[in-house]
Formats: C-alpha cells, structure tokens, sequence
C-alpha cells in the first residue's frame, strides 16, 4: 500500500539529499575544475568503454518489449481506473510528450548529425566520403541514433510509472516504476536513493541542455545577424529562458505547459512543410524513403554492431553515447509522459511515445538533415561549429527562416524545461499535481545550475557527467524490462474477463 504523502509538500529526506549532492557537484567543478573533469571522463569512458556491448543490448531489449506490450495480450490494458479519461487532446497530449521528450535536440542535430556522417562515414557502412552512397548511409544513421532505439527507453519507463501510479495509488516518483520489481521497499530506502539519483540525473542533463540551446540562440543570432551579445550573452538568454519556463510550470500543466506545446509543434510542422516544398523536394522525398527502407533493412544488425576491429571511439562518440543520453533524460520524461497520459491504454501510450515520435524524426532529419547534404553545411560545420548548422541551411532558402528556427529552438527546450521541472517536483513530493511553489523553485534550480556551469565553463563536463549516469540507468531499466510485464500479467489475472481474451490470441 502507498505511503501517505498527501500532508507534507515534499519528502524531506529526498529534496535536501538531492539539492545538497548537486551543490556539492557545482562546488566541485568550482574550484576543482581539472581534477572533476579527469574523475568524470575517467567514469564515462570505462561505461561507454567496456560496457557499449550492454547498452546496445538493453536498448534493443526495449523495442522488442514495447511491440509486445502494444500486442494483443497486454495493450488494451487501461493506465487508469476503468472510469479515468483522458486529460489533454490527442494532438496537445502527443505535442507534449513528443516536445518534453526531443526538446531543441532535433533541431540542433537536425542538419548536423547528417552531415557529419556524410564527411566520416560510419565504419558499420565505411565507403568513401562526400558521395550519394555516403549521404544515403548518413541519413540511415541518423534515422538508427533517433528512431526507436531512443524512443523505446522512454515509452517501457511511462508504462512501467504510469501502470502503478493510476491503479494502485503510488505516489508520483520515480521509484515507482519499480512497485513491481521490490515491492513496497520502494516506500523505504531503497525507494529514497532511486528518487535522489533520478533528481540528480535530471538536474544535471537539463542544465547542460540549458547552456547549450543559449550557446546555439547566442551563435544564430552572430551568424545571420551579426549580433553579438559579449561576455554576458550566455547570462542574459539563460536568464530569460528561466524566468519564461518557470512563469510557465508555475501556472500549470494545463495552461504553461499544454500552451507552448501546441505552438512549437504548429511551427514544428510550418517549417518542415516550407524546405521541403521550397528546397530539392525531389531529393528530399528519394532521399526520406531511401533511408527508411534501409533503416527497417539494417535495424537488427545496427543495432547490435559492436564495431569489432575498428580502431577509434566511433562507437562510443555515437550510438553509445546517444543511448546513454536518452537514458540519462528518460526519469524526467517518464514521469512527465505519465503524468499526462492518465486514463489511455497500454497499447495507445506506447504507440505514441514509440512509433509516432519515431515517424516524426524520420521526417524532419529527411527533409532537414537532407537539407543539409544537399546544400553540403560541412564547411560550415568547420569554421562555425555545430550549432550553426541548422542556420545554414536557411539562408539558401530565406532569412526569415532563422526566425522561426530561433523560436523553435526556443519553444522545444521550454517544453523540456517545463517537464523537467514538473517532474523535479513530483520526485520530492509524490503528488500526481505538485505545488506551484515547489515547480517554480525547480525551475530557477535548473537555470541557476545551468548559469553556474557556464560561468565556469563546466558545460562539457555536466553533460559528460550526466551521461555517466546511465550507467546505473542501464540496469534499472533491465529491471523495469522485467517488472513490468509481471505486473501486467498480474493485471490481467485481476481484470475480469481480460485474461480470457489475453489467452484467446496466445
């Protein structure tokens, strides 16, 4: 039985462990900046070192439970009580869910990951750089690093949170996405220390993405605007995004939150829709169905290619390191998934964080991404780095473009902002619908850290840090992997007439 939390604001044990770990994180990136750097470079080589074979394994594990849970067996199963509806539209559901979880990444990455590969093919395809060969096997890749692989860490995590929170009447933490693995320990110590890292973790990943979107607004506006905003640019945008998402989580899911994911996915949308009638919409279209035929082709092998005899950390500079990158958001993006997707089924939940998000990638790396081989950025990637990437490929087409990019770029990280906040929340109090007071301190938490770390130039070393968190991440989610369909199975068994039907299509 659930712990009674509904009298106290917070667990008191779980906010002061964790505030007091990412202060003393922060005061040692301070004054033992080199000495930090070498400890966590040390962790997160060994991780993506010696262990990549297992986290290839675990992400693949993952898609492979999620098409079992939307089958027949398991996917009409309601997260909810059998009176619960839904809270949000469909379309304002998936723009939050799909916003929460991607944040600026697709549009930093958009035209940039492409294009990498297109300069250094990957040694599972090889070949010579710079060719139709190169650019197809490019975007193959950047389809493998953002399709279901990623998707699958979040979509099995929401059931395994959302399942218990709605039908047993767990607190809204983390921990529970573990009722059905330990049981009620998850209401003891061990629950506490599981809540703690999932804040840790949490804080550390959106504060790095808080610093990098102001790094990428501070380069858009330099590059296509000629504005330079100086030695306290970084301050002022990350000022301003904090007060924005903050001003946002504090009104509440229903107005901040739902509000500004409906807006991003419209020009989401809009700006896909003008480069792709307005650019080489012909090799865009060749190019998207090229890549998806080849991504269904070599998904299987991709997936578990550990690159054996390759010299170079290729494997870990990429596919590893965006798994343990999704790993490391995926506490706060479960928590947030589940928290709006009360009262839909299984079935419904996981196609939607699974197969839909991953079609939605699919598109805007095809017409974006290829956008960018097509009007080859790699000489922009060279002198300007990656975060202009996705600037140069609006000017061929039209400078008002930036525009909206910049609102994008913008608006996305805000969602994820905004998530992240509610979920910081609900780690420390279990409320399904935490405080305002409690949402708006976590979110001047994440822009203070953030302005921190780029004060100090710690960015690169957090985001180094927090994917060293995966690790441990890894291993949970191999837990979740198992507890969850145990805990369906039990559902089943407990719903009157649903394990008939369950048995009738084994």
């Amino acid at each position: 039985m659930a712990l009674d939390t509904s009298k106290r604001p917070f667990d008191p044990f779980i906010f002061w462990v964790s505030a007091s770990l990412t202060v003393l994180f922060i005061l040692w990136s301070i004054v033992f900046p080199e000495n930090m750097n070498t400890a966590v470079n040390a962790v997160f080589s060994w991780t993506t070192g010696g262990w990549a074979w297992l986290y290839l394994l675990t992400a693949f594990l993952l898609v492979a439970g999620c098409f079992v849970m939307m089958g027949p067996k398991y996917g009409s199963l309601k997260l909810g009580l059998p009176g619960d509806k839904p809270e949000f539209s469909n379309f304002s559901w998936f723009a939050m869910l799909f916003g929460s979880a991607i944040a600026a990444g697709i549009v930093f990455w958009g035209p940039a990951e492409p294009a990498y590969h297109y300069m250094t093919p990957p040694p599972y395809f090889g070949g010579e750089a710079k060719t139709a060969v190169a650019g197809a096997n490019a975007m193959t890749y950047s389809f493998f690093h953002w399709g279901l692989s990623a998707w699958a860490i979040y979509a099995m995590l929401t059931v395994a949170l959302a399942h218990p929170c709605y039908t047993k009447g767990l607190p809204f933490k983390f921990s529970s996405a573990f009722y059905y693995v330990i049981g009620d320990k998850v209401f003891g110590t061990w629950g506490k220390v599981i809540d703690i890292f999932a804040v840790f973790a949490t804080l550390g990943g959106l504060a790095t993405t808080t610093g990098l979107v102001a790094l990428q607004l501070s380069s858009g506006l330099k590059f296509q605007y000629g504005v330079e905003l100086g030695a306290g640019g970084m301050y002022i945008i990350i000022g301003i995004l904090t007060a924005i998402f903050t001003f946002a989580v504090y009104t509440g899911i229903e107005k901040g939150v739902k509000i500004i994911g409906d807006v991003n996915m419209y020009v989401f949308v809009g700006i896909w829709f003008f480069v792709l009638i307005f650019g080489p919409t012909i090799f865009l279209i060749n190019l998207t169905t090229n890549a998806i035929g080849q991504y269904l082709l070599h998904f299987v092998p991709m997936s578990l290619y550990t690159a054996p005899g390759v010299e170079g950390s290729w494997l870990g500079s990429w596919t590893v390191f965006y798994w343990a990158w999704w790993m490391s958001w995926a506490p706060f993006v479960a928590v947030f998934i589940a928290r709006i997707s009360k009262g839909r089924s299984v079935r419904e939940t996981v196609a939607a964080t699974l197969i839909l998000p991953t079609f939605g990638d699919f598109l805007w790396y095809g017409v974006i991404g290829g956008a960018g081989i097509r009007f080859d950025v790699t000489d922009t990637l060279s002198q300007h780095g990656v975060e202009s990437a996705i600037f140069a490929i609006a000017q061929p087409l039209t400078g008002i473009l930036s525009i909206f990019l910049i609102f994008l770029i913008t608006t996305f990280f805000l969602t994820s902002a905004n998530s992240a906040a509610v979920s910081l929340a609900m780690f420390v109090s279990g409320h399904e619908n935490p405080g305002r007071n409690l949402r708006a301190f976590w979110g001047i938490a994440l822009g203070a850290v953030a302005a921190v770390l780029a004060g100090t130039g710690g960015l690169k070393a957090i985001q180094t840090a927090s994917i060293a968190t995966a690790y441990p991440m890894m291993f949970l989610l191999l837990m979740v992997l198992y507890g969850i369909f145990k805990g369906l199975g039990q559902a089943l068994a407990e719903t009157p007439g649903a394990a008939a039907e369950a048995r009738r299509h084994e």
